[in-house]
């Protein structure tokens, strides 16, 4: 008995045993480079080299691959054919887009046919670079550590936590992209600092660090935008949603949040408040020049249609680029705890 029991139990795992790869031979994809450009595609991936072949002061670990088709379809081709084996994007890390890319193949088209490449793991953060992105995967190397996958998560949390880098992905993009009631804000690595990348009907905007962190207080995210008002320095803290609803004309955001002083500091008084108020409406003014709505107004204005294409047709992306603003910052002094 206990010898059939053991042969059966073999026998339900031999099954597993032939789906298993020797890890020399993946071809495993960390990041994954896009360059669109008017005489076609270029797609670029970085591999962990298995191989150990490297020499000693050689740049070893990573293998990387550029090809190039005149479309879409035929630069995947390509790259399936240029690689020792198929390729897999199951562990990618991050999606580099080159900047002039957009140019050439719309956001929702260029992001629609990433998310084809099969088992693709579509939490990866999309990132636009100055440059092309096939150039910036070639430098591209740990600088913590040996594992380009770790370096990535641990860099990319780190800039997170800041508050100065959009924790945009695949999946979020393609979600604002399709939704029609708000555009993508995407992380944009060049200047040697973390910025953001405005994606709008009109156009495109490369937001500051301090930007990002307004974006970021606003959508709840960030505990991070230091406010300066009255010669001093504060904090900020989200302390509840904020409100967004469209008037008529005129969009109106309302922001509860907490304005944070430390034990040695005198509470702020109310022009903090309305000193946060001026930096987020002259923001939204940055965002509305290329028609971007990253906050999401079309959220509030949609629900007065019933079905989609009344939606669509009632020209939204116009009506927002051309509406005024009323931001109100409902500001409350919190002293910072002591540790």
């Amino acid at each position: 008995m206990k010898k059939a029991l053991c042969l059966l139990l073999i026998g339900a795992m031999l099954p597993f045993c032939g789906c298993s790869q020797r890890i020399e031979l993946a071809f495993v994809a960390v990041c994954l480079g896009v360059d669109a450009r008017e005489d076609g595609v270029t797609l670029t991936v970085k591999c962990p080299d298995y191989t150990g072949d490297k020499q000693d002061g050689e740049q070893s670990g990573y293998t990387t691959l550029s090809v190039k088709g005149a479309d879409w379809p035929r630069a995947v081709a390509a790259l399936y054919a240029a690689a020792p084996v198929t390729p897999q994007f199951s562990q990618l890390r991050e999606i580099i887009i080159g900047e002039g890319s957009f140019l050439y193949m719309p956001p929702e088209k260029l992001f629609a046919c990433v998310d084809q490449l099969p088992g693709l793991r579509v939490h990866a953060l999309v990132t636009v670079c100055p440059g092309s992105a096939a150039g910036q995967l070639e430098s591209l190397n740990p600088e913590i550590g040996k594992r380009l996958s770790k370096y990535l998560d641990i860099s990319l949390k780190h800039y997170e936590q800041q508050g100065v880098l959009p924790a945009t992905s695949l999946s979020g993009a393609l979600r604002d992209l399709g939704g029609c009631w708000r555009d993508p804000v995407l992380a944009y690595s060049g200047g040697g600092e973390a910025r953001g990348y405005a994606i709008g009907s009109l156009g495109t905007l490369l937001l500051t660090p301090e930007e990002v962190q307004l974006y970021r207080l606003v959508r709840g995210e960030s505990q991070s935008y230091m406010l300066a008002s009255d010669g001093r320095f504060y904090g900020t803290a989200s302390r509840g949603r904020a409100r967004r609803s469209v008037a008529g004309n005129t969009l109106i955001l309302e922001l509860p949040v907490y304005i944070t002083y430390s034990l040695y500091d005198e509470p702020p008084g109310p022009g903090a408040a309305l000193k946060l108020q001026e930096e987020i409406q002259a923001f939204l003014h940055r965002l509305q020049s290329v028609g971007c709505d990253a906050l999401g107004f079309g959220c509030a204005a949609v629900q007065g249609f019933s079905t989609l294409p009344e939606w669509l047709a009632s020209g939204w992306p116009q009506r927002y680029a051309g509406a005024d603003i009323q931001v109100v910052v409902e500001g409350k002094a919190r002293q910072q705890p002591l540790l």
